[in-house]
């Protein structure tokens, strides 16, 4: 096993660049910093949807897909990566339990927060007909397999979006999604062929530019399945070829550059991807000092992105006494999604991951 390498970035040689696969055998790389980064994004980018009531003065409205969506990418993006990495290293060990411990724990224990929790005081029931009703009690369950369908009695009722409990748990069933397919593929030892992988890859980004499964009227199941799984690709076709993979600050700016030309063409949606990607990559693969120690010993993304929503739902509501008060709403969303993020990570997640990491035959020093 390749063990983490310690202390100042490593490089290929005199004056070269790091490569992507050095990069995640770095011990102090931020990648955790970059996931908690797209988190708090998706935060910022719903306070403004539900403080303002209209996406169009999202920061990144104008392209290929706003501040929240550009931040959902870059988390298959990383997930495609690290997953990559963590199966070239470590092998298939346990795959489908490791990923049942990343998912799900949290999953459950955040639906129970928001059932028994958030909800008393987003319903518009008395709460002796809310706690008696068998949807609050069954909530976390239907959670586990219905995601953001799950419902809670009378929720939200006179919020932006009357009803929706937990809108952004819709990509989770993508990311599962993902996990099954490449652990299928990496079983059969596709992973080994990386041509294979490449044209799965371009094969999807080709359905992303013919626009396959686009609906004017919102994003359907079919161009979700190939923007997702473009996203995820990106990063499994990024880590497989990491030892021919440049991580330079240069090339970074271009992709960005080229994410920006692209929106408004028919490349758009490939060229966000591909840019904001590589740039995630390579803005991860540096030590951004306490922020990344922080991240690295308590990983809240996961957290975040799950309590978010049905809180600013519930502060929505309360501050609307005071006008659109967009700084407040994502302050203090932040603020409380963060702390409930932290005692899910400190009695949830990290347990669940300490199970996950138990030595195997394959992973053992």
């Amino acid at each position: 096993m390749n063990r983490p390498i310690h202390g100042p970035a490593p490089v290929s040689g005199v004056g070269a660049p790091m490569l992507l696969s050095t990069a995640f055998r770095y011990a102090d790389n931020s990648y955790n910093a970059v996931r908690l980064i797209a988190a708090v994004s998706v935060v910022l980018s719903h306070s403004l949807l539900l403080g303002l009531n209209s996406p169009r003065y999202d920061p990144l409205s104008w392209a290929a897909y706003d501040l929240g969506a550009t931040a959902v990418n870059v988390f298959f993006v990383l997930s495609g990566a690290m997953l990559t990495n963590s199966v070239l290293h470590r092998g298939l060990a346990r795959f489908a339990r490791n990923r049942f411990l990343r998912i799900y724990p949290a999953l459950l224990a955040s639906a129970v927060l928001i059932a028994l929790l958030v909800g008393p005081f987003g319903t518009s029931a008395p709460l002796w007909e809310y706690y008696s009703n068998p949807q609050t009690w069954l909530y976390p369950l239907n959670v586990a397999w219905n995601f953001e369908g799950a419902v809670l009695p009378s929720m939200f009722e006179h919020g932006r979006y009357p009803g929706d409990v937990n809108v952004p748990l819709w990509t989770i069933k993508y990311e599962i999604l993902s996990y099954i397919v490449f652990g299928i593929a990496a079983a059969l030892g596709l992973l080994r062929h990386p041509s294979i992988a490449f044209a799965v890859w371009a094969a999807f980004g080709l359905a992303l530019f013919a626009n396959v499964g686009v609906d004017p009227s919102g994003e359907t199941p079919l161009e979700s399945l190939f923007r997702f799984g473009f996203a995820f690709l990106t990063g499994v076709v990024a880590r497989r070829s990491g030892e021919i993979i440049p991580l330079r600050f240069g090339w970074a700016i271009a992709a960005l550059a080229i994410a920006a030309v692209g929106t408004g063409t028919r490349f758009g949606e490939v060229t966000s991807i591909i840019g904001i990607g590589y740039a995630s990559l390579y803005v991860g693969s540096k030590n951004w000092g306490r922020i990344a120690a922080f991240a690295r010993r308590h990983d809240l993304s996961y957290g975040i992105y799950l309590m978010a929503w049905p809180i600013q739902q519930l502060l929505t509501r309360e501050l609307i006494w005071f006008g659109p008060q967009i700084v407040l709403l994502f302050l203090i969303s932040s603020a409380i999604s963060g702390a409930l993020a932290y005692f899910s990570w400190k009695f949830i997640e990290q347990p669940a991951l300490r199970r996950k990491e138990a030595p195997t035959p394959e992973n053992k020093p």
